[in-house]
């Protein structure tokens, strides 16, 4: 089986959701609701009239449950 990139397909499907969060954002604004977002590992809630609330922030912490070193090597079954 031979494995290749649909990079085509991702550029579309990546366009489609940009496209309809811009229209879903714009729908929301018109209706008054609020918006919430993500950025830099902060919640953010938005209202129709453009304040800006700190909802809260996330944890970025990721627990292994082991070291990873140089030169580790991994056995699968």
């Amino acid at each position: 089986m031979v494995f290749r990139k649909d990079t085509p397909q991702t550029k579309a499907l990546v366009k489609a959701g940009r496209v309809a969060s811009k229209r879903a954002f714009s729908a929301s604004k018109a209706l008054g609701l609020s918006i919430s977002f993500i950025k830099d590992g902060v919640i953010y809630e938005e209202s129709s009239d453009g304040n800006v609330v700190i909802k809260r922030k996330l944890e970025t912490t990721i627990k292994t449950p082991f070291k990873l070193a140089k030169g580790l090597v991994l056995h699968a079954k």
